[in-house]
């Protein structure tokens, strides 16, 4: 960093850091700020741990999620002890820093928005074409859009970054540290990084849901025509089954929208909003839509019963047994 150490020290004066200095607040947002980056970070590497290490895991669906993994454990690792550090105790950041930071932010957020949506068209094509799956989603073509929507996020968020630029001065506050977004590039920005992708995750998990209930229907009549006396609850299990489906994927979609509307909403109606205001807004938007990044992990423990079992062996340090890789972990 080219600022001195007192410039670094320096304390803002803005509003934002006026309300930290109340002390039972301030504990309270660091004690949740450190929790959210501890499940962010450990919660993510045990899904990557778990996909990376067992065999029966390395499916191209699984390599989705791993990449998914990846991108909301750095946003544990790079973005929020950033906000953490310089939020919390009201420091000055370098430019180059706000810099890193926004791009941190822009790149780890679209990643992880573009691979859920990934997913989802993923395990549509697989409940719409289940013969054709495997022929046609392979670990190559599943690593060339991993690889691509990488290369993609990175570029297209460099040039949003350099072509809007962030406030002026050299030094900056953390709630200054923004991108000045042109009217053009906002609508651009809400279209490709919200809209799209979320369209394209409502979609799909609304066709996965129909599908669902098709199955169902039809494993009922069949069971139905084959009714016996010792066979009377023909219908519970998919029943249940379709019933646990509905609810693990709206679930995923509901939480996964949630985290990401108050961001973009205080974008779209930023002109309407005091800017006093709009800085608190954002500053809690923020917080909500990186706690997505600690919860996916959740979600997979509470649903994924495979993801129970890794993470046990990997706590248990079962892992560095010889063979552990080809363990059965269904």
């Amino acid at each position: 960093m080219n600022v001195s150490t007192a410039d670094e020290l320096t304390f803002c004066s803005n509003v934002t850091c006026q309300d930290v200095q109340l002390m039972p607040f301030a504990v309270l947002i660091y004690v949740f700020r450190t929790a959210e980056i501890i499940l962010t970070v450990f919660g993510n590497l045990l899904v990557i741990i778990s996909i990376s290490h067992f065999k029966q895991l390395h499916t191209p669906t699984n390599f989705l999620i791993l990449s998914l993994a990846t991108a909301d454990m750095m946003v544990g690792v790079t973005v929020l002890p950033i906000q953490l550090i310089y939020s919390g105790l009201c420091m000055q950041i370098n430019w180059v820093l706000c810099y890193l930071y926004l791009m941190c932010c822009a790149h780890f957020t679209f990643l992880s928005i573009y691979n859920v949506s990934f997913i989802s068209l993923d395990r549509l094509y697989a409940l719409s074409n289940p013969f054709q799956y495997l022929n046609k989603v392979t670990f190559k073509l599943v690593s060339i859009v991993i690889c691509l929507s990488w290369l993609t996020s990175f570029g297209y968020n460099l040039a949003v970054i350099y072509v809007n630029g962030i406030g002026t001065g050299t030094v900056l506050c953390i709630g200054e540290c923004n991108i000045v977004y042109s009217e053009l590039w906002a609508s651009i920005d809400l279209f490709f990084v919200f809209i799209l992708p979320c369209s394209v995750i409502l979609i799909s998990y609304m066709k996965i849901f129909v599908i669902v209930r098709i199955h169902a229907k039809s494993i009922n009549l069949a069971r139905g025509k084959h009714t016996s006396g010792n066979y009377q609850c023909g219908e519970c299990a998919p029943k249940a089954s379709e019933r646990k489906a509905a609810t693990t994927l709206g679930i995923m979609v509901i939480v996964f929208v949630a985290c990401l509307l108050p961001y973009f909403l205080c974008m779209v109606l930023s002109g309407s909003i005091p800017d006093t205001l709009l800085m608190k807004l954002f500053e809690g938007a923020l917080i909500v839509l990186y706690l997505n990044s600690a919860i996916n992990p959740m979600i997979y423990a509470l649903f994924y019963p495979w993801f129970r079992k890794c993470t046990k062996q990997i706590l248990t340090l079962n892992i560095f047994n010889p063979d552990s890789s080809l363990a059965n972990v269904f």
